[in-house]
């Protein structure tokens, strides 16, 4: 199904890039509620940008936004000066890391317009014969990053699935038709939950980054993390990003997450402010409520978290 939004690229030039200040080492969003801006950082110096909006202004509910009205179609059909116009009401601080409002406008007006969609198929095999993989089965919005990743554990699994039920010396069509009906059972989970995660975070970086209780409820979250606690919490970021081993698999996380993000909405309650999210902290009243509500659920679905690392 495709969302009612598309994205068009518009470049950060290194000089722009480097002359504002643009740290290479994180994602730079400008949320807007129902269209945002990003840029992430290339080898030369200069930045990707993607500019997030609906393709039609009536493709959703825009009452009470300030950006009502707002959609590819309006802009692309009145040009470049409707679109120079629009990012000076709304994206006036990204425009010289653009390299002018000109050249921005231009790119907007201008540049060709892409797709966001999901696919779910309802079923990847056909007896022993043909088994659906990666995009063909699950293709996924980019918002979690996960996407080429989510194909690669499909391949992984297939060879494991087809070494157990139809390696060369005895393969057979009854083999081939386990092995199909095993990877089917054990992934269509995983990627029906990286896709939901995948749509849940577009809302975030779109609108909810611009809220700052969500960013008080994030930085509580990055707090408990990184407390001594860390070992016994990792947020669904950490986990769905440097997870597989150790049974952290897409829809564990997923699973976990939910329980995690009601324990940091409980914290949060006891923080003034992200910026004292650390030092605020209630670390009994933390590890009193993982070992309630998370534990629990971490033994049930067999999940080591020892093994989600950040390191390379």
């Amino acid at each position: 199904s495709l969302l009612d939004s598309g994205y068009k690229e518009m470049s950060f030039p290194r000089a722009a890039a480097e002359a504002g200040g643009m740290a290479r080492h994180g994602l730079h969003i400008w949320p807007r509620g129902s269209h945002m801006l990003m840029g992430l950082a290339n080898l030369d110096g200069s930045f990707t940008g993607t500019i997030y909006m609906l393709n039609q202004a009536g493709d959703a509910t825009l009452a009470d936004d300030a950006s009502a009205g707002a959609s590819f179609d309006h802009v692309e059909a009145q040009g470049v000066a409707s679109a120079a116009a629009f990012l000076e009401a709304h994206y006036a601080t990204a425009l010289p890391l653009l390299g002018g409002v000109e050249a921005a406008a231009r790119q907007l007006a201008e540049n060709p317009r892409g797709i966001l969609g999901t696919v779910r198929a309802r079923q990847w095999a056909v007896g022993g014969k043909a088994v659906l993989v990666g995009d063909a089965a699950h293709a996924i919005v980019p918002f979690f990053g996960q996407g080429m990743n989510c194909g690669f554990e499909d391949v992984h699994e297939l060879v494991r699935l087809l070494d157990e039920h139809a390696a060369p010396a005895v393969a057979s069509p009854a083999g081939y038709a386990a092995a199909f009906a095993a990877f089917e059972a054990a992934r269509k989970p995983n990627a029906d939950a990286i896709a939901d995660m995948a749509l849940e975070n577009y809302v975030e970086m779109q609108s909810s980054t611009a809220d700052p209780q969500f960013r008080l409820c994030k930085a509580v979250e990055n707090a408990l993390e990184n407390s001594p606690l860390g070992a016994r919490f990792r947020s669904r970021y950490a986990m769905v990003c440097y997870g597989g081993a150790g049974n952290v698999t897409y829809a564990n996380a997923q699973a976990l997450g939910r329980v995690q993000w009601e324990i940091v909405l409980e914290l949060a309650k006891g923080v003034s402010s992200a910026e004292e999210a650390a030092a605020q902290l209630d670390v009994a009243q933390a590890e009193r409520l993982l070992a309630e509500r998370l534990e629990p659920l971490q033994k049930e679905l067999q999940v080591d978290l020892a093994t989600v690392s950040h390191a390379a």
